[in-house]
């Protein structure tokens, strides 16, 4: 699965190499593992609904700790509800590891792809008024965007099904991505005339310039900024006191700072700095997790959106992969462990969040991390499990899962010789190594032969790291087996030569 994926984390230090279901479609750290208990305990919904608040209080508590412990960590904002009723609410960790300013409950952090959901849902807004048709055409709002001649309609952009290539997955969004003054015209003209991924309709690829159209849509039609009309249409009304559309104005009271991780050194520096205008109305909110969870109550129980406007955002979906994942308007709809599962999940430098309701279980978890080596997806899985079984969470894994190492080096080699063990990875790794070993061949072989490779850590996500030496130079992996050993995701970036 990409660490380095869809969503509006640029300027990447990490080079996918493969990945799983859903490869280079799902916002960064979209795929999750189904909770451990939620795959073991019989009943799950019976577990979490006999705990006292004051117990829930506890085993989220336990799980905080035991990630917050961790050298990626940096800071977390976390909330969970039962019902409508948010029991838990609060931050942990640090906003600033400068001035060591820590992270509170109202401690805001960007949240990225979660944006969408508010984008979709002012859409709906205007729906709901008559003043936009879900069929409508992109061209009666935005004439001058070039189709190629293709009819693109608003529903299609919703979906993720327009076949609109993304603009931050374009080469030169990097060399933009901070300019501070960064325009439409600037963000456009890099998809502008660039071959559509599919046709309108055909398929499902993630990509931000759905949503970034959407957010042009809004004020063209409005005749306000898009920053303006979420707050007076959807903040302001439903109280959410700590949720504004993030102009990068650093004199806002109690912000967090977004920070990368160096896995090979622990160090954790500021993120790559990102100019808020580019990601717009595809992911340049900010938030917390408790507002989140008042924005998903809101959402959900007709406060927001009307009941049947909230019914097409979660039911009008397009299938995104195997099994039965599909995305709707700004929504993910799927099961973990049986469990149905109603989400969105962001990246953007120095940060990462998902926002969830689990509606078999009656429970809301919101998570969002200033780290990006600390995922919001695999302290969500802690939380989760912690409250649907009785088992106490397991310490976390410190040695390598067997055979990683075996498989590494086999793929390593695989690479430099540019015939790699198609056999020994999943059938959706092979079909993204396929793409890419002709390209990745001679960067391998520059880097010439593998003298060491050096087994570092476990991530959060159980994730093995190791440390690869080579005759010219290092990088640093990570890589995951399923069930049978076959490599399912394996991911590299450069470190500099030991």
């Amino acid at each position: 699965m990409p660490r380095a994926g869809e969503g509006l984390k640029t300027m990447r230090k990490s080079i996918v190499l493969a990945a799983a279901l859903l490869a280079a479609t799902v916002p960064a750290h979209a795929q999750v593992a189904a909770p451990a208990a939620a795959q073991t305990a019989p009943n799950p919904a019976q577990v979490f609904a006999r705990l006292s608040d004051a117990e829930i209080k506890a085993r989220v508590e336990a799980a905080i700790a035991q990630v917050t412990a961790r050298p990626e960590a940096v800071g977390l904002s976390v909330a969970v509800a039962r019902g409508d009723k948010i029991i838990v609410e609060r931050g942990a960790g640090f906003a600033d590891l400068a001035t060591r300013r820590r992270a509170g409950a109202v401690t805001e952090f960007r949240i990225g792809s979660v944006t969408k959901q508010f984008t979709a849902a002012a859409i709906m807004k205007l729906v709901e008024q008559g003043k936009i048709r879900l069929d409508d055409p992109l061209a009666k709002y935005l004439p001058d965007f070039d189709t190629g001649g293709r009819t693109v309609t608003i529903r299609q952009l919703l979906n993720h099904a327009s076949g609109i290539p993304n603009y931050t997955a374009q080469p030169g969004f990097g060399a933009i991505a901070a300019k501070p003054d960064l325009t439409a015209q600037d963000v456009l003209k890099l998809v502008s005339g660039a071959p559509f991924d599919f046709e309108p309709g055909t398929g499902w690829r993630y990509s931000n310039t759905n949503y970034y159209l959407l957010g042009l849509i809004i004020e063209k039609v409005t005749g306000q900024p898009y920053g303006d009309f979420v707050q007076n249409r959807l903040f302001k009304p439903l109280g959410l006191t700590r949720t504004r559309y993030d102009s990068g104005d650093a004199s806002v009271a109690d912000r967090a700072l977004g920070y990368a991780f160096d896995p090979a050194t622990n160090a954790r520096p500021l993120a790559d700095p990102l100019s808020m205008t580019g990601p717009f109305s595809a992911g340049a909110i900010a938030s917390t997790a408790g507002d989140l969870l008042r924005w998903q109550i809101a959402l959900t129980g007709g406060r927001a959106v009307s009941a049947a406007s909230f019914q097409q955002m979660s039911g009008s979906t397009v299938k995104i992969g195997q099994g039965d994942a599909a995305y709707g308007f700004g929504l993910m709809v799927d099961r973990i462990g049986g469990m149905r599962r109603i989400w969105h999940n962001g990246g953007i430098n120095g940060f990462n969040s998902v926002l969830t309701w689990w509606p078999d279980l009656g429970l809301r978890t919101a998570v969002i991390s200033n780290s990006e080596g600390l995922p919001s997806e695999a302290v969500e899985q802690m939380i989760v499990a912690a409250l649907t079984s009785d088992k106490p969470l397991p310490p976390a894994r410190t040695s390598p899962q067997p055979g990683s190492e075996a498989a590494l080096r086999t793929q390593i080699l695989g690479m430099a010789s540019g015939a790699p063990d198609y056999a020994a990875m999943t059938p959706q790794m092979a079909e993204v190594v396929r793409g890419q070993v002709a390209a990745l061949k001679p960067l391998f072989q520059e880097l010439g032969p593998l003298k060491a490779l050096i087994f570092t850590s476990v991530d959060l996500n159980g994730v093995d790291q190791y440390l690869a030496q080579f005759a010219n130079g290092a990088l640093l992996f990570s890589i995951a087996l399923d069930s049978q050993g076959k490599i399912g995701g394996s991911w590299f970036r450069p470190v500099a030569k030991p």
